[in-house]
């Protein structure tokens, strides 16, 4: 596997280790969970602006700098649709723990945690995968 389907397929497999992992340290998932819910929802609103800002300043740069460099290479397609997959990740990490509010958060369903701990992992390394990329962007100007 070439590192550019690599940088494709990670956060899905890395989810999916991460729910893994989740159920083999026996299933962990906090006894408080309101406050829970609540950071993480902050959480996953304070990523979703940063990517937001992230896709506008990049948008914006003129066409004699990286990002025109990136459009003549062909990988534009490849950055927009990771961030529109970051976005995505993070919104829906937003909505599941929104839908959580609505349960008796004694009695949550039993297959609320996987999703939870797999939207929170494909967040991160979505986010993660963005942010890395912009950085090199950054450092290549």
């Amino acid at each position: 596997m070439n590192s550019l389907n690599f940088e494709k397929r990670y956060p899905y497999f890395g989810s999916l280790l991460a729910v893994g992992i989740w159920w083999w340290l026996g299933k962990p998932f906090p006894t408080d969970v309101k406050e829970f819910l609540a950071a993480a929802l902050t959480f996953a609103a304070i990523l979703t602006g940063f990517l937001a800002t992230a896709q506008a300043i990049l948008m914006a740069l003129p066409a004699e700098s990286v990002m025109g460099q990136i459009k003549s290479s062909g990988y534009i397609d490849e950055l927009i649709r990771y961030m529109r997959e970051a976005f995505i990740g993070m919104l829906l990490f937003a909505i599941i723990n929104l839908i959580g509010f609505f349960f008796d958060t004694r009695h949550l369903p039993s297959m609320f945690a996987p999703f939870w701990v797999f939207f929170a992992a494909l967040s991160l390394f979505a986010f993660s995968r963005v942010t890395s990329i912009v950085e090199r962007l950054m450092k290549h100007r």
